[in-house]
C-alpha cells in the first residue's frame, strides 16, 4: 500500500488541499487543465485515497449492503447483485454482497453486522428472513431499505419488483400467436409470496381469454427452482398419453433440467416441443437457445440505487414502489403450429 499523502500529491501537482479533495471526490470548480495535472501526479507517486479515514470524518462510508439468500446456482441473485454494483458505480457507491441463509435469527445478525459497518443502505435481494422488527431498527439508524423481487409490506421500505403477471401474459400470447392450444406451465409450488401464483394465473388468465383451458395433467408444480426439480417435472409432462405442443417453464433453473430430460428421451425443441421460459439468465445460451421472458436487470439496479440515493441526497421521506415490466425475446424455440389442422396436431402431440 502506498505511503503516498494527500499533501505530497498537492506538492507536487502545486494546487492547494482542498483542489486534491475535489479532484478525488470528482467534483466541480476544477479547470480541466488542473483536473488532469492532479490526475497525472495521483498516478505517478501512486496515492490512493484512505477511504476509512474519510468515512470518519463525514460519516459516510459510500457502501450499500447487498443481502441475498444463499442458494447455489441462483443465477438471478447473481445478475441482481451485478446490476446493483454497474449502477452503483457512476455515484461512487460500492456494493457489499452478504449471503444470508434462509434463518431468521442469523440474517438479523447478519445486519447488525452491517450497522456496525457503517453501510449507508441495504438492498435485499429476493426472500427477507428477518422480522418486521429488525427491518424497523435498520430503518430507525437512519439507513434507507430497498427490497428487490420479493418485498415484505413494511413501511419505511422501498420495493422494486417485477411484473410477474405481465410476463406470463407475454408468454401465453405468443404460444396463442403461433397456433398452440394444448399447453404445459411448470413453475414452483405457490408460497406466501405472491409471485409464484402471479405467473400461473397470468399464464392461465391470457389463455383462458382465447377459449384455451390448461389441462391438469400438464401442470407441474415443483418444490424448488433446481434442476432436478425441473428434471423430474419435465419426465411427468412428457410421460403423458398426450403431451402438450409448448410449455411455459418460469425458470431457466428448472428450464436446464427440462431440457436435460429432452435430450436424453430423443425429443427436440421446438419439433417435439415448444418452449418459452422465464428470467433470460442462461436461456440464451441453451441448444438451441430458448424464447424467454426476460427481466431488464440493468433497468432494476438503476431503479434500486436510485432509490437509495433519493433517500439519502434529496431527503425523501416517502415510499416509492417500482415494478419493472419483462418482455419477450424470440429465439425460435416455438414451432408455427398456425397452418397446422386439426387431425395433423393430434397426431403430434401423441408421436
Amino acid at each position: 500500500m502506498s505511503n503516498t499523502r494527500i499533501q505530497d500529491v498537492a506538492a507536487h501537482a502545486g494546487v492547494s488541499l482542498a483542489t486534491i479533495t475535489r479532484v478525488v471526490n470528482n467534483r466541480e470548480h476544477v479547470a480541466p487543465e488542473t483536473r488532469e495535472r492532479v490526475r497525472q501526479s495521483i498516478k505517478t507517486l501512486g496515492y490512493v485515497p484512505n477511504r476509512m479515514a474519510k468515512a470518519l470524518k463525514s460519516s459516510r462510508t459510500g457502501i450499500i449492503g447487498n443481502v441475498m439468500p444463499l442458494v447455489i446456482g441462483s443465477f438471478v441473485n447473481t445478475k441482481i447483485s451485478r446490476s446493483l454494483r454497474d449502477a452503483a458505480a457512476p455515484y461512487d457507491l460500492q456494493i457489499l454482497p452478504m449471503y444470508a441463509e434462509p434463518d431468521p435469527g442469523r440474517e438479523e445478525n447478519l445486519l447488525r453486522e452491517l450497522i456496525g459497518r457503517m453501510v449507508e443502505g441495504i438492498i435485499f435481494t429476493n426472500s427477507v428472513a428477518a422480522s418486521r422488527d429488525m427491518i424497523k431498527e435498520v430503518i430507525s439508524n437512519n439507513i434507507p431499505v430497498i427490497m428487490v423481487e420479493r418485498p415484505m409490506s413494511i413501511g419505511g421500505v422501498d420495493k422494486v419488483e417485477w411484473d410477474n403477471i405481465a410476463g406470463s401474459r407475454h408468454a401465453a400470447e405468443h404460444f396463442i400467436r403461433y397456433g398452440h392450444s394444448i399447453l404445459g406451465f411448470m413453475g414452483r409450488m405457490f408460497g406466501p409470496e405472491p409471485d409464484e401464483q402471479e405467473r400461473f394465473d397470468g399464464f392461465r388468465s391470457c389463455l383462458g381469454g382465447s377459449g384455451i383451458t390448461l389441462d391438469t395433467r400438464h401442470i407441474q408444480m415443483t418444490e424448488e427452482y433446481t434442476v432436478e426439480c425441473g428434471y423430474n417435472a419435465m419426465k411427468r409432462i412428457v410421460e403423458q398419453k398426450t403431451r402438450p405442443t409448448g410449455c411455459y417453464i418460469t425458470s431457466d433453473t428448472l428450464l436446464s433440467g427440462a431440457l436435460q430430460y429432452l435430450y436424453e428421451s430423443g425429443l427436440k425443441v421446438p419439433r417435439d416441443l415448444s418452449i418459452v421460459s422465464h428470467d433470460d439468465t442462461f436461456s440464451a445460451m441453451c441448444s438451441p437457445p430458448i424464447t424467454t421472458i426476460a427481466i431488464p436487470f440493468d433497468e432494476l439496479g438503476k431503479t434500486a440505487v436510485s432509490m437509495f440515493w433519493e433517500r439519502r441526497e434529496k431527503n425523501r421521506r416517502f415510499d416509492k414502489s417500482v415494478k419493472i415490466s419483462p418482455y419477450l425475446i424470440d429465439r425460435g424455440s416455438v414451432l408455427d403450429l398456425s397452418g397446422i389442422d386439426r387431425l395433423s396436431l393430434n397426431k403430434r402431440m401423441r408421436a
